[in-house]
């Protein structure tokens, strides 16, 4: 063998490497500009998308949690002004207005089984600002335990009735005389 034929022989291996090599470079080369670098900025795309969808998404949820609270303050004021309707209901209820004055002293003036009513005083009404307050003195005769119901009933009224002053002076024939000063408050026509 002699060195020509090698040389001529090792060289068409050469050759083919450095076409192979070539071919994979070209290879590579088209796939890098045909498929990998639109993917990557498609992919790079989609990350600024999902980067601007993951802030829209705080931005809602930011929004929901705050529409919820506002909704639970919301409910929280229904329920207190649903509180605040009832007492004044009962407000009401207590303190009537200063046109039921003849029906509360019709009901003051029958006492119980036991109580005579003797007289019934009035003065006139005191000013009170949203309320006016009306003095009364009943005068009553009966017994102890008939007083006591009475009181009782009055404890129990619906309305608002202040005792400033019980006076019991005993007799000999009716049992008990009583003079009680009472206070009843009323509310003022357009006051509430």
């Amino acid at each position: 063998m002699n060195l020509r034929d090698m040389k001529i022989k090792k060289f068409p291996l050469l050759k083919e490497g450095i076409v192979l090599t070539l071919f994979f470079a070209v290879i590579t080369l088209v796939f890098n500009i045909l498929f990998y670098s639109p993917s990557k900025k498609e992919i790079k795309g989609l990350k600024v998308e999902i980067e601007k969808l993951n802030s829209n998404i705080n931005d809602y949820q930011a929004v929901a949690s705050s529409a919820g609270n506002e909704s639970k303050r919301l409910m929280d004021v229904e329920k207190a002004y649903q509180e605040m309707e009832s007492r004044l209901l009962f407000s009401k209820e207590q303190i009537p207005s200063e046109k039921e004055v003849s029906s509360i002293l019709k009901e003051l003036s029958s006492p119980n089984p036991g109580l005579t009513l003797v007289n019934i005083q009035t003065s006139p009404l005191e000013d009170k600002g949203e309320y006016s307050r009306l003095p009364l003195v009943l005068q009553l005769q009966g017994g102890f335990q008939s007083l006591g119901t009475y009181l009782v009933s009055l404890e129990n009224s619906r309305r608002l009735i202040g005792i400033e002053n019980i006076n019991l002076v005993k007799e000999e024939q009716a049992g008990v005389s009583i003079r009680m000063e009472l206070n009843l408050f009323l509310m003022k026509e357009g006051a509430v």
